[in-house]
């Protein structure tokens, strides 16, 4: 069980865990003294973690077309495998994880569970555990929150099929599945809750009213192509739907930030400028809303344009982009933070490699105004 797991003075956040799945020479450069990034103030960078599920399997938690990342939280041999995962992240320099809870959807559990729907709730509070967990080894509870994940509601990168999704099953019972997901990463202990990757509009509005009066923070991703139902994309349109998350703030939901990820860089990149040239970002600074951002780092674009599945990128064994490897990534990333962004990270593909290397980017206490200065530097390199 959760409560068997060492106590930090046991087993601190030490560099260990992540040093066993890198190069040596990577290893040894990411176990250099990293930027704190406790006490920055509202207006400056705020580093995520990245890929979680990949990562895990990476580590050891064996791959599954069926449940994907949830195989280490339905197996409790596997949960130390996810505590150090977030471990490593918090070691990166991530202010913010995210739970491994992504895979953990009516889609996935009820081809696999017969009670699918209790599964549901006790396998995502483990989750919530499991990353509270890694952050009180790390003795980092004064400086990394901790974000619920709201993943898609039955598949990443379809909004066709969640729209047929929404259709067939009710927005009663998406409302009840959301409601189900906050509450239990509520009991776990989350700081607030993630929706990521969402399809449509239609699913982020499903996630915000079913969970906006748990009395947590909440932060919408939108996957960043914006793709319609004919899997094409859209990233110029991301003003339209920064829109409608003032529509939804102004109606009292906690929302803290929006932005985009698991799409292409170029796609994110495009969306948050679409979000500053429609004079929507402005509103949303106004209205106290941060933007996000955080891409995907492989070689996907074709599997996203023909119709993802799980089953599919099992089979794909997706490749990370040489051009994102390392502080190519990075450099991404400070295009973001011009952009708008003030919570950046990674997503599918990125590892505690990339978020080190952005959080060293960042200096304690360096204003916000500056990251163009470390945009220059990175580029001209």
């Amino acid at each position: 069980s959760i409560q068997s797991v060492a106590s930090p003075s046991t087993q601190p956040c030490i560099s260990g865990p992540l040093q066993r799945h890198l190069p040596s020479s990577t290893a040894t450069a990411m176990a250099m003294p990293m930027t704190s990034l406790a006490g920055y103030s509202e207006n400056q960078v705020q580093v995520l973690d990245g890929s979680m599920g990949r990562w895990c399997m990476n580590k050891g938690i064996p791959e599954d077309d069926k449940l994907w990342s949830a195989r280490g939280l339905v197996e409790e041999q596997y949960h130390e495998i996810v505590i150090e995962a977030h471990m490593d992240y918090i070691q990166a320099g991530s202010a913010m994880i995210t739970t491994n809870n992504y895979a953990v959807q009516p889609n996935y559990y009820r081809r696999v569970f017969d009670g699918w729907q209790a599964r549901i709730a006790s396998d995502t509070e483990t989750a919530a555990r499991l990353a509270v967990e890694a952050r009180h080894r790390c003795q980092a509870e004064g400086s990394v929150r901790i974000l619920g994940s709201l993943p898609p509601i039955c598949e990443s990168h379809r909004p066709d099929l969640t729209a047929l999704f929404i259709e067939k099953e009710g927005e009663a019972a998406c409302l009840w599945y959301y409601w189900t997901i906050g509450e239990a990463l509520r009991r776990g202990g989350v700081d607030a809750l993630l929706a990521e990757t969402m399809n449509s509009w239609d699913e982020a509005r499903l996630a915000i009213e079913a969970t906006k009066d748990l009395g947590l923070p909440l932060l919408i991703s939108m996957e960043g192509a914006l793709r319609d139902e004919t899997m094409k994309p859209h990233p110029h349109l991301a003003g339209d739907v920064a829109e409608k998350v003032l529509g939804a703030k102004s109606q009292g939901a906690p929302i803290e930030a929006f932005g985009f990820n698991c799409a292409p860089p170029e796609d994110i990149l495009t969306a948050l400028q679409a979000v500053e040239s429609s004079g929507v970002g402005e509103h949303l600074r106004q209205a106290g809303i941060k933007l996000m951002a955080y891409a995907n780092c492989n070689d996907s674009k074709g599997v996203h344009d023909t119709g993802f599945d799980v089953q599919k990128s099992v089979a794909f064994a997706p490749r990370v982009r040489q051009d994102l490897e390392g502080p190519g990534y990075v450099g991404w990333c400070h295009r973001f933070m011009v952009a708008g962004a003030t919570y950046c990270g990674g997503c599918c593909g990125s590892t505690p490699v990339e978020i080190r290397q952005l959080a060293e980017t960042l200096t304690e206490g360096e204003p916000h105004a500056s990251v163009s200065e470390n945009t220059a530097k990175l580029l001209s390199a």
